[in-house]
């Protein structure tokens, strides 16, 4: 028998790599490796300050134990916290403070508030309230405040010694509410200016300011009288009706002056009552 040869089998070795691409293949693997590092790490540190967040909410500490409330005049403390919505307990890392302030806006005596975390266990409510000044008849009472906005109706035992509006119609608040709020303005300042220069036409004596969207201000005194004074000159008409009064007082008129028309630029229409008029 013939003896086979053995096969030769050739491989090809790939050449050493040069000594820059080793450098190169070193380094890129330490940076994997340093990023592999630092995954771990931030894995880690999330978990340690998810495991730590769940203890701190359950630790007594920090769970809500009292409210303070400043700046409260016409609301209580238990009104404010129950518009508040916060509870006892709560935990204060929890309490969402932007949204106790949306809530406490909504209310209609809250013109603006503002909360603060005090640990442990305290919430702070700080809010100014709407200041009536005036009140606005329209088929309801309604309390207006420093900026001429009707913000609440009044209820039985609320305070009623304030300058009243009249001559509105509930409709005319939706349809015509900015120009009902620029009427009041103009209405406060004017008694504003009586009181303060000394007016022959006392603030106090004022019962009623009617407004009238066509034809302006009128004044209601609490001795019977009518004082048209329009939409224009307010100041002035003031003066002229301050004139007119001692006129017709040096005259021994004055008391039968019953509707005093001042809307006109440079004279004023009176109407006698009727004791007057057949007199």
């Amino acid at each position: 028998m013939l003896k086979r040869k053995p096969r030769l089998i050739l491989t090809r070795e790939e050449p050493p790599a040069p000594p820059a691409k080793r450098s190169e293949n070193r380094k890129r693997n330490r940076v994997i490796l340093r990023y592999a590092l630092l995954t771990v790490l931030i894995i880690d540190s999330g978990l340690a300050l998810a495991l730590g967040y769940l203890f701190f909410l359950h630790l007594p500490y920090l769970n809500l134990h009292h409210v303070d409330v400043i700046g409260n005049r016409h609301l209580s403390r238990s009104e404010i916290v129950e518009a508040a919505e916060v509870e006892q307990g709560t935990n204060l890392l929890t309490v969402d403070l932007r949204a106790i302030t949306t809530n406490l806006k909504r209310h209609p005596w809250i013109g603006s508030a503002a909360v603060y975390r005090r640990f442990p266990g305290q919430l702070i409510i700080e809010v100014e309230e709407r200041t009536p000044r005036a009140i606005l008849a329209a088929d309801k009472l309604h309390y207006v405040d420093q900026q001429a906005e009707f913000f609440t109706r009044l209820l039985p035992g609320d305070r009623v010694d304030l300058p009243l509006f009249t001559g509105v119609k509930p409709e005319e608040l939706q349809s015509n509410g900015s120009e009902i709020r620029e009427m009041i303005r103009t209405g406060l300042n004017l008694l504003e200016l009586m009181e303060r220069t000394g007016s022959e036409m006392n603030p106090n004596a004022v019962a009623e300011i009617r407004l009238d969207l066509d034809e302006g201000l009128s004044l209601c005194t609490r001795d019977g009288r009518l004082v048209v004074l329009g939409k224009k000159d307010l100041e002035g008409k003031i003066q002229r009706y301050g004139r007119l009064k001692k006129f017709l007082s040096q005259r021994g008129e004055w008391t039968s002056a019953r509707i005093i028309n001042l809307d006109f630029e440079d004279r004023a229409v009176v109407r006698w009552d009727k004791a007057r008029l057949q007199g």
